[in-house]
């Protein structure tokens, strides 16, 4: 992975009832149980030796300043955030997702905020992560979703998330692929994730001045078990996507569920 390969992926709001090509299928497939809900995946890469503060102030706020915390979500129309810690070759990411009715309007709202504990999360999130949240979209990259399925009930699902980075040409292969996805290819889909453990998968490309990338969110029975068996499936469309992701990402695919497997928990909010 190198470089111009994933450095920073934000991936900034999501309509649950959107999709990309055959936008129809992906509201039935998600309007369901998100309900006028907005998704959200950001990968934002931790600044170099900083993972272990970063862990330490996630902790702080989901124990002695859970109200603060929880008051903040609250006061910015954020309905739900779960982050998870990649750790890839070229440092480590944290992978953050969250919903809302308007995510967007919660993102531009955080970064202008000037009450004082917004205030302070844009100088630990600068101090964490190298990045300026008060710049507002100009640090946001070009984000769209791909494709999305749901196939049956989430509500004892676990969630998971990975990040991919996708070689030269890749945005456009995944939008080829999105479209088959998402139009004729898409019983066949919601079937093969539906029989891999997979309850809910939304799959957003992202495109910044660094590289393009993928970044994946999923709720599974058991993700890494349905990561272990999407590699090795014999299923027909399975085995059609593993043909595709060999064509737009840089590092094989089993060097992904590699790395992804490793990929930890380490927030939810609400508490549980």
């Amino acid at each position: 992975m190198t470089k111009t390969h994933v450095l920073f992926a934000v991936l900034v709001v999501l309509p649950a009832c959107q999709g990309g090509h055959g936008s129809r299928h992906a509201s039935e497939a998600t309007a369901t149980s998100r309900g006028s809900d907005k998704d959200v995946g950001i990968a934002i890469p931790i600044a170099p030796g900083k993972t272990a503060a970063w862990q330490s102030a996630l902790e702080e706020l989901l124990g002695p300043r859970y109200s603060e915390y929880e008051s903040s979500r609250r006061r910015f129309g954020l309905t739900s955030q779960t982050t998870f810690l990649q750790r890839t070759p070229m440092g480590d990411f944290a992978l953050i997702h969250m919903t809302g009715p308007d995510v967007r309007a919660s993102f531009h709202a955080m970064s202008s905020s000037q009450d004082d504990w917004d205030v302070k999360w844009r100088e630990m999130t600068l101090d964490l992560h190298g990045v300026d949240f008060a710049k507002g979209t100009r640090v946001f990259p070009k984000v769209e979703p791909a494709y999305s399925m749901e196939s049956g009930a989430t509500s004892h699902a676990k969630p998971f998330m990975f990040l991919a980075p996708l070689g030269p040409g890749g945005a456009d292969r995944v939008r080829a692929m999105a479209y088959e996805v998402m139009g004729d290819r898409h019983g066949d889909y919601v079937r093969a994730r539906g029989k891999l453990g997979v309850r809910r998968e939304a799959v957003f490309l992202e495109s910044t001045a660094r590289g393009d990338a993928v970044v994946v969110y999923w709720l599974a029975d058991d993700p890494v078990t349905s990561l272990e068996r999407l590699a090795a499936s014999s299923e027909p469309f399975d085995l059609w996507l593993r043909g595709e992701v060999e064509k737009v990402h840089p590092i094989a695919l089993d060097t992904i569920v590699t790395i992804a497997s490793s990929n930890t928990l380490i927030a939810e909010y609400p508490r549980p």
